[in-house]
């Protein structure tokens, strides 16, 4: 089968490689779509501390079951499936509190095991999620990085009326917009610095967008939101940067939610009294535990419309160009192999 294989930073080729074989509790997926995801990118570039290179990455994906190990009675061939990519060890003390995303022992397909970037890929029936009647395979391959947002916004405990801020309009910040907008957000505001996302953003429902490059953000929310500042703001870009425009557009008594992912290196300088006099909570969030079922609700009923989000449908062949940022007005890019 061809697959795309990264042996080293900024190096990808594509292979051929055997097809993999089949164990117990496990099903072999024929890969319909699979997004181009940061973290790939991450990978790409070295980036990404716990990838295991040499690796074919890929982990936002979905397909068809071709093939079934013995003991599997809950997945058939033919089977339309997404998969969520998280392998947890079930035994360790952080899997039986219910923090499963925080266990020492995580694997994950594309990450440190082959991905959906090849022409099949294998993975335990417990990971697998039957695809509803109704969704595309396209619109499924988004469950895993909608699950992730459900995860953020667990967290983050919006309430009814609240105002909110995100940071990015990449694929999950405008992910996180609609799902604002369905939890009862008061306003949602956008920043971001390319033009074309802003007004992406404002098709699907953002109250107001800002180009923080052009206009000072926390004065222009004030200035949208009569003087006060946001109650819940949500950092979907990754660094220092974004988490300090964050900060000084919040509420006292306001939630910042870190969700998009940062370089290893970077350090984000911050005044422990502004945390303690404004009463602030900043939450992390990582990954997406339980909550593939709801993406895959959230997508079958449209509730979070992900087809605006498509930009490109590339093959494997074009993937370094992705993964090098070369292809032109990209937002989410999907892989067939």
């Amino acid at each position: 089968m061809k697959a795309a294989l990264i042996r080293r930073p900024y190096s990808l080729d594509i292979v051929d490689v055997d097809v993999p074989s089949v164990k117990p509790g496990e099903a072999l997926v024929k890969v319909h779509a699979c997004g181009v995801c940061g973290t790939d990118i991450h990978i790409y570039e070295g980036a990404m501390p716990w990838a295991r290179l040499p690796l074919i990455p890929g982990h936002e994906l979905s397909g068809v079951v071709v093939e079934v190990g013995e003991a599997v009675s809950n997945i058939e061939p033919e089977d339309k499936v997404t998969v969520d990519p998280n392998i947890t060890c079930g035994v360790c003390r952080y899997c039986r509190r219910g923090r499963r995303n925080l266990c020492p022992n995580l694997e994950a397909i594309g990450v440190t095991t082959s991905g959906g970037f090849a022409e099949y890929v294998v993975a335990p029936v417990s990971q697998l999620y039957k695809v509803p009647k109704g969704l595309s395979l396209e619109e499924a391959a988004f469950a895993e990085p909608v699950s992730c947002c459900v995860h953020g916004f667990t967290r983050l405990s919006i309430q009814p009326g609240d105002d909110v801020l995100i940071i990015g309009a990449g694929p999950i910040g405008l992910i996180h917009l609609q799902l604002a907008k369905r939890c009862g957000a008061g306003k949602v505001v956008v920043a971001e610095v390319n033009e074309k996302r802003l007004k992406l953003a404002s098709e699907l429902g953002a109250d107001l967008t800002v180009n923080p490059s052009e206009e000072r953000l926390s004065e222009r929310v004030r200035q949208f939101l009569s003087g006060k500042g946001v109650e819940a703001a949500i950092d979907a870009a990754g660094g220092s940067a974004p988490l300090d425009l964050a900060l000084s557009c919040l509420e006292p008594g306001g939630r910042l939610l870190v969700f998009g992912v940062a370089s290893e290196k970077d350090l984000w300088k911050i005044k422990p009294y502004d945390l303690y006099k404004r009463e602030l909570t900043i939450i992390g969030s990582f990954i997406n535990p339980y909550e593939m079922d709801n993406a895959l609700n959230l997508l079958a009923s449209g509730a979070v419309d992900v087809k605006p989000l498509i930009s490109h449908v590339i093959g494997l062949d074009s993937l370094e160009k992705a993964l090098k940022r070369e292809l032109p007005n990209a937002l989410k890019i999907l892989v067939k192999p």
